[in-house]
C-alpha cells in the first residue's frame, strides 16, 4: 500500500484519490456507514456488496479483503491530518496559531468529507496485525500534536500542562464533532472555530491573544477554501 520511495503517513505521502461516483468510491461510502453502524467485526464483504448493489466478485476487483476497505478509509482520514499538521509545524507562526488552525482544519474536514469516519478509530480493530501502518500513523499524528503543545508551554504561550492530556481532550472534541454531525451532512459553519477556541482558550496564558489568533485562522481557512475551489 505504500508508495515507492516514501514512508507511509510520512511527509509527502498521500492516499489514493477517490472518485466517489465510481464503484470503488461507492464501496468506500457504503462501508464507512456500515462500519459506523455495525462495527468492523459486525460487517462482512457481503454486507458491503449488498449495500452497493454489486456482487462480491465485483467488490474483490477493487479490494481483496475487508481490511483493505477499512485501511483505505483510515488512509483518507488520517493521511491528510498528518500532512496538515506537518504544514503547521513548518510555518512561521506562533504555537497557539499552529494549534488553533490545526484543530479548526481537522474539524472542518470532519464536517465536509463525504464518508462517515465514526467507525474508524476503534482500538480493538486497529490492534490487528494488518493495521500496523495505521497504528504508526496515529502515533505520528499524536507526536506532532504533543510537540505543538509542549513547544507552546516551553515558549510561555501555554500554561504548563501535560501534552498527552491535551491530546486526549482534543480527540474527545473531534469525536464529539463526528457524533453531533451524525456522519456526512451539512457543515456547521461555526464549529471549526468553536472547537479550536475551546481547546486553545484553556491553554493560553494571555487570553487577550485569542481574538487575533481567531482572525489568523479565519484568514487561513478562507485561503484554503479558495485554493480548493480552483
Amino acid at each position: 500500500m505504500c508508495h515507492s520511495g516514501t514512508v507511509k503517513y510520512g511527509q509527502g505521502w498521500q492516499p489514493k484519490p477517490v472518485d466517489w461516483t465510481s464503484t470503488r468510491g461507492r464501496i468506500l461510502l457504503a462501508a464507512s456507514v456500515l462500519f459506523a453502524q455495525r462495527g468492523y467485526f459486525g460487517t462482512s464483504t457481503r454486507d458491503i456488496a449488498e449495500a452497493v448493489q454489486i456482487r462480491q466478485p465485483s467488490l474483490f476487483h477493487h479490494f481483496q479483503a475487508k481490511h483493505e476497505v477499512f485501511r483505505a478509509l483510515v488512509e483518507l482520514d488520517l493521511g491528510p491530518s498528518i500532512d496538515r499538521m506537518n504544514q503547521r509545524l513548518g510555518e512561521q507562526s506562533t504555537w497557539a496559531e499552529k494549534l488553533h488552525l490545526g484543530i479548526a482544519c481537522d474539524v472542518r474536514e470532519i464536517l465536509v468529507q463525504p464518508f462517515d469516519a465514526r467507525g474508524l478509530y476503534q482500538d480493538a480493530v486497529l490492534a490487528l496485525d494488518e493495521f500496523s501502518d495505521e497504528r504508526q500513523g496515529i502515533a505520528l499524528f499524536h507526536d506532532q500534536f504533543e510537540r505543538v503543545v509542549a513547544s507552546g508551554c516551553e515558549a510561555g504561550e501555554f500554561v504548563p500542562f501535560e501534552p498527552s492530556f491535551v491530546l486526549r481532550a482534543t480527540n474527545g472534541v473531534l469525536f464529539e464533532t463526528l457524533r453531533e454531525q451524525g456522519g456526512p451532512g451539512r457543515m456547521r459553519q461555526d464549529r471549526p472555530l468553536q472547537a479550536a477556541d475551546f481547546v486553545v482558550r484553556s491553554l493560553l496564558v494571555d487570553q487577550t491573544r485569542l481574538e487575533a489568533i481567531q482572525e489568523v485562522t479565519r484568514t487561513r481557512l478562507r485561503e484554503l477554501e479558495m485554493t480548493n475551489a480552483r
